[in-house]
């Protein structure tokens, strides 16, 4: 069985950080990407918006990595969003009420008005 290739690329857009994430947020990816992820939201300094449209899938795991990041963004005094969610994942943040922690807009250009 091939393993799942997972990465993560920013780039600053106007006012804001945008986090490109690729591949299933799970138990076997978020270990590979949590310090670097960690790293660039701390140097961020300006709004953060995930962009998850290349996410298939994310597990409990990947939903873990997503809460401690907003913590930290919290503690830094930043905002973060989230854009772009594949109908699997958007499904797992209704079931379990992100939208309460989270902006959430439906694509990129959006969460970069």
């Amino acid at each position: 069985m091939s393993e799942e290739k997972i990465g993560i690329h920013s780039e600053a857009v106007g006012d804001k950080v945008v986090v490109h994430v690729q591949g299933n947020l799970d138990v076997h990816n978020t270990h590979k990407i949590e310090k670097d992820l960690m790293a660039l939201v701390s140097a961020a300094r300006k709004p953060v918006v995930f962009n998850l449209s290349d996410v298939p899938f994310i597990s409990s795991a990947g939903l873990r990595l997503l809460v401690t990041t907003l913590r930290l963004c919290q503690e830094q005094k930043i905002s973060i969003s989230i854009c772009g969610l594949q109908p699997a994942v958007e499904k797992v943040f209704d079931i379990i009420g992100m939208q309460q922690l989270f902006t959430i807009y439906p694509d990129l250009d959006s969460a970069l008005k």
